[in-house]
Formats: C-alpha cells, sequence, structure tokens
C-alpha cells in the first residue's frame, strides 16, 4: 500500500483550518498537524517531516508566513503552497524568493485543493530527482583527472571540477560567473596568447580540439595541456552552453611516474614511522608522555599530507596551498573530534601557490597553532571560531592565525621559545627557517601573524 503524503496545515483562522483539515482528510491525505503560528510550525516540520505545508502568508507569531517558508525550506527542505485571500505586489515578490510550489486563493473548493497538492507533489519530486542527478553528475565530473568547465550559452562559467580549479588558478566560488576566457588564460608554443574559440564552437554546434598548448595561472605557472570545447545543445538542438575539457599534456607521463613512486615511498616510509609511535604510545601510562607521541603522529600526517597535495598538483617545486591548508585542517577537525557545527572556520587565502619547502614549513605553523587553539584556546568553551589568512604584498608573504579562545598567558607572549610548550617552540624554529617575523597577540583571543621574504638571500 502507498503511503499517504503527509501535509501540515498552518492558519491561524481557527475555523478556516478545520475546514481544510477534514478536506484533506477526505481527499485521501495524511494530516500532521495544524498550527497557527510559524514557530509551531517549524516544531511540526521538525517532528513529523511533512511532505508539504499549506501556508497562509498572514499569520500570528514573530514569523509571517513567508519568513516561515523560508526556514523550513532552508533547514528541511519542506516544499511549500502559500494560502491567501488576498495579497499586494510587495508581498507577492516577497514569496516568489521562497519558490513556493504554488499558490491556492482562499475559498477554494476540494477539487482545486487536490489538483494544487498533487501538482505540488510531482513538481517536487521531479526538484529531489534533478537534485541527485545534479549531485551525481557533479561527484563524477569531481573524479574525473581531467579539468572540466561548462558555461552558459554567452560563456560565462556554471561550473568547474578541482583540476580545472588547479589548472586555472582560480576556485569554483571565484569563477562562477565568469567568462570562460578571463579565467582561462592560454599560450601556444611559442609563448604567444592563444584564444579560446568558444564563440565559434557556439556557432557552428561543432567540436574543437587543439593541442600543445599551455594554460597559464595567475602568478605565471604554466600546465601543458589538450583542449576539447564542445557545445552542449538542447532539445531543439541549438547550443545552450559548453564544456571544456583540459587534458595534461601527454610529455608528462615519465615524470608523473617517477613523482608516483616517490610519492609512494615517502608516504609508507611516513606510515611506518606513524605506526611506530602509536604501537609505542598504546604501552604509556603516563597522560602527558601519550599527548607527546600523540602531537607527533599528527604532525607526521601534516607532512605526508603535503607529499599527497605535492603528487596532486604534479609538481615538486611549488603547492598548492590552499588546497594543502584546506585537508590540514580538515584532518586537524577531525583528529581532536570538533564539531564543525560549533567552531567556524574561515579560510582566506589570496595566494594559492607558494613554493613547496615555504608552503610545508607554514602548514607546520598552521598545524602546531590549531593544535594549541584546540587544546587549550577552547579548552571548556562550546564554540569558537578560527580565522587562517595568507596574502602576498611587496615580495612578503604575510600568515594570520587568530582564534577567539582564551589567548596566551603574557609570559608566553613575551618568550615564546623559552615558554616551555614544544608545538610554541617548534613554531619558533620554522620562522627561523622561513626568515621570517613572528608576532603573538591577545586580542579578544589569540592571535600570531607572520611575515617573511618570498625569496632568500644566498
Amino acid at each position: 500500500m502507498l503511503t499517504k503524503p503527509k501535509i501540515l496545515v498552518v492558519e491561524d483562522e481557527i475555523i478556516v483550518a478545520v475546514n481544510l483539515g477534514q478536506k484533506l482528510k477526505k481527499l485521501g491525505y495524511d494530516l500532521v498537524g495544524i498550527t497557527s503560528s510559524g514557530e509551531e510550525a517549524i516544531q511540526k516540520a521538525e517532528e513529523n517531516h511533512p511532505d508539504l505545508v499549506l501556508m497562509d502568508i498572514n499569520i500570528e507569531g514573530n514569523l509571517d508566513g513567508i519568513q516561515t517558508a523560508e526556514l523550513l525550506r532552508n533547514r528541511f527542505q519542506t516544499p511549500v503552497i502559500y494560502l491567501t485571500a488576498y495579497a499586494d505586489e510587495n508581498t507577492l515578490n516577497r514569496a516568489k524568493r521562497t519558490q513556493p510550489l504554488g499558490y491556492i486563493v482562499k475559498p477554494f473548493e476540494s477539487d482545486q485543493l487536490r489538483s494544487s497538492i498533487e501538482v505540488a507533489l510531482y513538481k517536487n519530486e521531479l526538484e529531489h530527482r534533478n537534485r541527485k542527478n545534479e549531485e551525481s553528475l557533479k561527484s563524477t565530473l569531481n573524479q574525473m583527472e581531467s579539468g572540466i568547465i561548462t558555461t552558459d550559452e554567452n560563456g560565462l562559467v556554471l561550473f568547474c571540477n578541482p583540476v580545472a580549479e588547479k589548472i586555472a588558478g582560480l576556485s569554483y566560488a571565484e569563477s562562477i560567473g565568469l567568462s570562460l576566457t578571463k579565467i582561462l588564460k592560454l599560450e601556444d608554443s611559442t609563448s604567444s596568447s592563444y584564444t579560446l574559440p568558444l564563440s565559434d564552437v557556439l556557432i557552428s554546434n561543432q567540436t574543437i580540439e587543439k593541442n600543445g598548448i599551455f594554460a597559464v595561472d595567475g602568478i605565471g605557472n604554466k600546465t601543458a595541456v589538450s583542449i576539447q570545447i564542445s557545445p552542449i545543445l538542447n532539445t531543439e538542438g541549438k547550443s545552450s552552453g559548453s564544456i571544456t575539457v583540459l587534458r595534461l599534456g601527454e610529455s608528462d607521463n615519465t615524470n608523473q611516474s617517477y613523482l608516483k613512486e616517490i610519492h609512494h615511498r615517502i608516504k609508507n616510509n611516513l606510515t611506518v614511522i606513524s605506526s611506530l609511535l602509536s604501537m609505542n604510545a598504546s604501552n604509556l601510562k603516563d597522560q602527558e608522555t601519550l599527548d607527546i607521541f600523540k602531537d607527533s603522529q599528527h604532525r607526521i600526517q601534516a607532512v605526508a599530507l603535503l607529499h599527497e597535495v605535492l603528487y596532486e598538483n604534479h609538481d615538486l617545486s611549488s603547492i598548492s596551498f590552499d588546497l594543502y591548508v584546506r585537508k590540514l585542517t580538515d584532518l586537524l577537525f577531525e583528529v581532536y573530534k570538533v564539531d564543525r557545527s560549533k567552531f567556524k572556520l574561515v579560510l582566506d587565502i589570496q595566494t594559492p601557490k607558494i613554493p613547496s619547502e615555504m608552503g610545508m614549513n607554514c602548514a607546520l605553523i598552521i598545524n602546531e597553532l590549531l593544535t594549541n587553539s584546540f587544546k587549550h584556546g577552547f579548552k571548556g568553551r562550546e564554540s569558537g571560531s578560527i580565522l587562517i589568512r595568507f596574502s602576498l604584498n611587496d615580495e612578503q608573504y604575510f600568515l594570520e592565525v587568530k582564534d577567539d579562545g582564551v589567548g596566551l598567558s603574557d609570559d608566553t607572549i613575551a618568550q615564546t621559545r623559552n615558554s616551555g610548550s614544544l608545538g610554541l617552540s617548534l613554531v619558533d624554529s620554522f620562522v627561523k627557517l622561513l626568515r621570517g617575523k613572528l608576532k603573538l597577540e591577545n586580542e579578544n583571543g589569540c592571535k600570531v601573524t607572520l611575515s617573511f621574504p618570498t625569496r632568500h638571500e644566498t
């Protein structure tokens, strides 16, 4: 037997609400509740998970029907049909922004009610399937080894996968809505600018391929690629956009095999060291010593992560620093079992690529500072926030790590290397390797600022 669709009614006119509930039951729907306010509606939706909400626009409480519908869609993806006797243009425009599945004008008959509900449920099921298909397609494209960029009919970027992000040197968020020719800078083998023939593809509806091309990111790094640009055709056979496939140059195959072997051996060796530490830690009784062993394991994991990112980048000389920091912070949140819904992390990595050695030292500094935040800065706290900012200005790199925890003691700020903390002593050592300057402050928590030159004099 098919499950009856569950419907929640939000209506503050009790007679109208009861009459509506009776009609729904006669029509064969499962009435899971009648409420008169937005606050009650949200509580009922959380308890009963309705398939549809019939929502009066003007209801009791601090939330009107439109505000309630927006919360229901954002929090539970619950579809809504509005009930209204009348509405001015401004109210209707507000209602449209919440993407309702229909409007029913009071008073209404049972046939009108049934048809509106059935159409809404059908549209919601189609939207759900489309979302699943889009997620599945996006996941597939994200796993591909080639760069994938799609555009609309005007050449504006709709999607790009991680490989394309690396090649272009821009994140998906930075690329979306921009012209493809603006985010993808190309050169031929003579270093002359190469113009992507996007308009030709959209006009002719024909695929165009080009080999021996180099993609140049924002800081001048070049990646050898072959390009295939194809039109995306709609049901009428007309171009509704384009898909660009960037395949990494085949000339790098030998180097990539060698790089893969190096990567494999280093990761194996680091795993062996981490395992030895873990085996020895299992025999320890003293908690302080055990914590030292665990912190050492985490440092090894941070180094292993570096080699993983270097391998994914197909480059030993520079590192995708934004990717490395994202992966490192994900690892630390998992290791220290930090609830990401309560502890907010903001990453502002304005310079995506830096020399690999500098990137490793910076990342290990971040590793120590975040470890300190999770173990000490947020001790006893139920929520908090961390900011990591990295930028380049006048041949100086700037790294800022800030949390809103309890802060550092005045003694620690005054004398970092003799603070008695292995983590902060390591930070001081990494700063020396970078030939940088470190500043520690208590500013509604702990704020650490590092500056170091882009080039080291020999």
